[in-house]
């Protein structure tokens, strides 16, 4: 397998190699080369395209869904999860004005511009929308972790016994949240709830959370819809991309490396013989992928590949 130290000494494009030196090596946030290398980010054809696009309010229109009326061709729910898949962070002003946006709405200062869908409960729904993003984003802000808090009660009731209780489950939600009866309950397998609570659970609830997750036939419904203990059939595709970002998400709970080894058999599994990783053009979605300015030479797209699994990998294991 080539090394991060290895593909650093290539002439690879700014943000494979920012993620590498950041999330992988692990350089210090002051390090003049990672300082650098940030600025040549900020500068990729990827980020400029997004950040063009930001509407004065620091959103890109609608939050979460688009419809015939959009105003936009993009939300801000995928605008931030591309610039945060492309490197920028809390620190960038484009995701500072996003943050603010968004902590202006939990404030109840301004309104999102989505349809009000009206078999939901749809203040909660937006809410947990919201502030997951600024719990991903900076987990600092007391709003988001209220709200964080109130969920991983109605969990940890779920969980409370040997195995989960969906009346549990349904009792809770409806003490804590206050939500009307008559609203669809809303429930935890989704990205939302597991990136919002990976860092709220007790080790007990958590162990016994990610096992239910991870043995679902759901999956994690927005990322992924199939069980996660089945591995993707197909390692260059789409599905398999998916996978993977299931796994992403979950890497950031604790105790993640005792619960995934199938998953890292797979992925040294397929490791080509020249020491990188290569999930095809086919897994080509503008999202996830590409990393480099261009795939038009196939070693971008080995790098690309091969520096997603390791920052997999390291997450995993750190």
């Amino acid at each position: 397998m080539i090394t991060a130290e290895e593909l650093i000494k290539i002439d690879i494009d700014p943000v494979p190699k920012y993620r590498l030196m950041r999330d992988v090596l692990k350089l210090k946030s002051d390090n003049i080369e990672l300082v650098n290398a940030k600025r040549d980010v900020l500068q990729t054809k990827w980020v400029k395209e997004i950040i063009s696009l930001q509407w004065d309010d620091g959103s890109w229109g609608q939050f979460h869904s688009m419809s015939r009326f959009s105003k936009s061709v993009i939300t801000t729910e995928q605008a931030l999860r591309r610039l945060l898949i492309l490197g920028l962070d809390k620190d960038d002003e484009q995701i500072k004005r996003a943050y603010n946006y968004m902590e202006k709405y939990l404030l109840r200062e301004v309104d999102l511009r989505d349809y009000k869908e009206k078999k939901h409960d749809w203040d909660l729904l937006t809410r947990l929308f919201v502030a997951t993003w600024m719990i991903i984003i900076d987990p600092s802000n007391t709003l988001a972790m209220e709200i964080a808090k109130d969920w991983s009660k109605i969990i940890t009731y779920a969980f409370s016994k040997e195995e989960y209780n969906q009346e549990y489950y349904k009792e809770a939600y409806y003490e804590i949240h206050k939500s009307p009866k008559k609203k669809y309950m809303w429930g935890f397998q989704n990205f939302y709830v597991v990136a919002l609570l990976s860092r709220v659970l007790s080790s007990d609830i958590e162990s016994k959370f990610l096992d239910y997750i991870i043995n679902s036939e759901k999956g994690i419904y927005y990322i992924y819809d199939n069980n996660l203990k089945s591995l993707a059939d197909n390692y260059c595709s789409k599905q398999a991309s998916r996978y993977i970002s299931a796994f992403e998400l979950l890497s950031s709970y604790s105790l993640i490396s005792s619960k995934c080894k199938h998953l890292v058999e797979w992925i040294n599994k397929n490791l080509s013989g020249d020491g990188f990783w290569d999930m095809e053009q086919s897994v080509k979605d503008n999202m996830y992928f590409p990393l480099s300015n261009s795939w038009r030479k196939t070693i971008n797209r080995k790098i690309d590949c091969t520096v997603r699994m390791q920052i997999l990998l390291s997450n995993i294991y750190d």
